[in-house]
């Protein structure tokens, strides 16, 4: 992909960080801008549809969420995925009590959990100022986010953060190859760069498979991302939010308690 930026532009260099950190790799849902709780909100509607028409609500949303899971294998990140995750779950709770699913109500679920991607993503407060620090420091951002295209697409329109990042990626899935390829369009020896991101499954083991660096910043996520957390690699680094990344990796300065504890052995790392 092309610069995002005027090729004319030329960030000022720190001189100091040229033998360091040279380019951050960033993470977009629920890293940058809040994803999760557009899920909850919309799980949280469409489960006071079901519990309205006499549902057990609590047993549905362990349902939905179980199907969600599993509907990843065929679906992906599709838009499709959640709305249906949340109708079978309607259907299969109708069934199991001797009731035949209402179509209108199933329609009402269904359009409580697409409004997830109708609604705007709420930018984290310390998200541009981060990123305008890193920046300004002459580091190369990019930023690499999976999902579906268009949905992704609009996310970093919407995000006001676009013109900070050098390279901007869209992909299926962060695999270690393509995580070097963006590496690759910075144009920095993968040894200088960092993954920063909230899950350790998608952003910080393929990282650190690649050769990166890795923060991770332990938030809320859905239950997907969390699959891998018991992996955590104690070459990554864990920061309790975004702001917090200015000082590792424009000081390298790592405090103990910001390492991620060391594997068991016998657990493999991706």
């Amino acid at each position: 992909m092309a610069p995002i930026v005027p090729a004319a532009y030329s960030p000022p260099v720190n001189k100091r960080l040229a033998a360091t950190a040279s380019a951050v790799v960033f993470d977009g849902d629920d890293t940058l801008w809040k994803t999760e709780e557009l899920y909850d909100s919309a799980r949280a509607e469409a489960r006071a549809i079901v519990s309205r028409a006499g549902l057990d609500g609590a047993k549905w949303e362990a349902l939905e969420r179980r199907l969600d899971l599993e509907n990843v294998s065929t679906l992906g990140y599709s838009p499709d995925r959640f709305p249906r995750s949340c109708v079978q779950a309607y259907e299969l709770s109708c069934r199991e009590i001797g009731r035949d699913p209402i179509e209108e109500l199933a329609r009402r679920v269904g359009s409580a959990a697409r409004s997830v991607f109708e609604s705007e993503a709420q930018v984290m407060p310390d998200a541009h100022p981060t990123l305008a620090a890193l920046r300004r420091s002459g580091l190369r951002l990019a930023l690499m986010t999976k999902g579906d295209r268009l949905v992704q697409k609009r996310r970093v329109a919407r995000s006001g953060l676009r013109d900070i990042f050098h390279v901007i990626r869209i992909v299926d899935e962060k695999s270690p190859a393509e995580i070097l390829s963006v590496v690759s369009a910075l144009g920095v020896p993968v040894e200088r760069a960092w993954m920063v991101g909230n899950s350790m499954r998608s952003d910080v083991l393929p990282a650190l498979a690649a050769g990166l660096r890795a923060i991770w910043i332990n938030a809320h996520v859905w239950e997907h991302e969390r699959s891998h957390d018991h992996l955590a690699d104690s070459r990554a680094i864990t920061l309790p939010s975004l702001a917090s990344t200015l000082g590792i990796i424009l000081d390298e300065q790592v405090p103990a308690q910001c390492r991620v504890p060391r594997r068991r052995s016998g657990q493999s790392r991706y």
